[in-house]
């Protein structure tokens, strides 16, 4: 299904709790596999199709400041913008972007920690970026499910080509995620036909289904203390505690939850801290207990980290 949209523009300005490196979300989003529904121009645009309020809309974001001074111009773009649209598209490019959030709590709590404050001295305005919607990040961590991420972002992809519809702006087509009740209405046989496992099938289907019916709620499980969230996900089946806990991080943004079984991580915690091998979840999360109440921004370092390191090496096992 595709949207045509040829409204005018609506611009407003963002100011980031400083300091802020715009740069560094967009050199994440570039080479990121979850990042299969945005779009970063070489001109440092970034540029996301999303429904608010019901409503398809595009979404354009760049800087106009600094990393010290951080400023960023907002473009809304869809068939009736509001100023209430405006106002609910800037509050969800905060919180995907936590441009409200202030680092320095956590790089003072880093650097009790020589290799991970050494590490964020060279990325004075890190700030973790959230996947723009709960539903998107519960997706995306069961199709990272047991595979590699290449394969996961293929089976993302096949997923909106399935049942996502398509926003037209001025000629250029955006995809936009499925929603949970296109997605609970697809044959498992359908999914298995573009590579997914049977379990996967399942679990995509009867999840989407949970939503779209109600019976999970995000609005309900954000409101929730992060040991009762993590309890209510992980009692669906195909949920486990690495899934729920990635869902919090990246979906909602709760700052000391922490993935600690994830490959890559304690693939580069075993090398960073000298064990001479990857680290088993346990001594993650032993390592992090010095990291306690911002542990989701520590994993979020890492997985920078990562990227950084050779393509042929574990960089491909980021988020």
């Amino acid at each position: 299904m595709e949207v045509a949209s040829r409204s005018p523009a609506t611009r407003l300005m963002l100011t980031p709790t400083a300091p802020y490196d715009f740069g560094l979300a967009l050199s994440y989003l570039r080479t990121s596999p979850s990042a299969v529904l945005e779009r970063i121009s070489e001109a440092g645009v970034y540029e996301r199709a999303l429904r608010l309020e019901g409503q398809p809309i595009l979404l354009r974001l760049w800087s106009e400041g600094t990393i010290a001074a951080p400023r960023l111009a907002l473009e809304v773009r869809g068939a009736c913008v509001t100023p209430a649209l405006t106002a609910c598209a800037a509050r969800r490019v905060r919180h995907i972007f936590l441009l409200d959030e202030d680092p320095t709590p956590f790089f003072a709590l880093a650097a009790r920690d020589a290799i991970l404050g050494g590490l964020l001295r060279g990325l004075p305005g890190m700030r973790p970026l959230l996947i723009a919607d709960p539903f998107e990040a519960l997706l995306w961590a069961i199709l990272g499910q047991q595979v590699h991420v290449r394969f996961a972002r293929t089976l993302k992809r096949a997923l909106v080509d399935l049942c996502g519809a398509t926003l037209s702006v001025d000629g250029a087509a955006y995809p936009l995620l499925p929603e949970p009740a296109a997605v609970a209405a697809l044959d498992e046989a359908t999914l298995r036909g573009r590579q997914f496992s049977r379990q996967k099938a399942s679990y995509v289907v009867t999840l989407a289904r949970a939503v779209a019916e109600g019976t999970l709620r995000f609005d309900a499980l954000r409101a929730l203390p992060p040991e009762e969230a993590l309890a209510q996900l992980t009692a669906y089946k195909g949920v486990g505690r690495w899934t729920a806990e990635y869902v919090l991080m990246r979906g909602f943004g709760a700052p000391d939850s922490l993935p600690a079984a994830d490959v890559g991580l304690r693939a580069i915690i075993g090398r960073a801290y000298g064990l001479g091998r990857t680290a088993t979840e346990a001594e993650v999360r032993e390592r992090a207990e010095v990291w306690a109440g911002w542990r989701g921004w520590a994993a979020f370092t890492w997985w920078l980290a990562l990227q950084r390191e050779t393509e042929s090496g574990p960089a491909g096992t980021r988020r």
